[in-house]
């Protein structure tokens, strides 16, 4: 898994790629340390990253 996988979950929450990339890139994901879902991914921790996803579509952040 890798950042395409990320991506292919988030563009459809955004206007556009190029958003949904700004905000890979640049949004640090609360209880991550700071990191931001590019920098998980760099460190081998996409299905965190994924598993994030899935918390939010139920509801656990919002």
């Amino acid at each position: 898994m890798f950042t395409d996988d990320v991506l292919k979950v988030i563009e459809p929450r955004f206007v556009s790629a190029q958003l949904a990339y700004a905000w890979y890139q640049s949004l640090p994901l609360p209880g991550f340390g700071g990191r931001t879902a590019m920098q998980l991914v760099a460190e081998d921790r996409t299905r965190e990253v994924l598993e994030y996803l899935d918390a939010v579509d139920a509801g656990v952040y919002a």
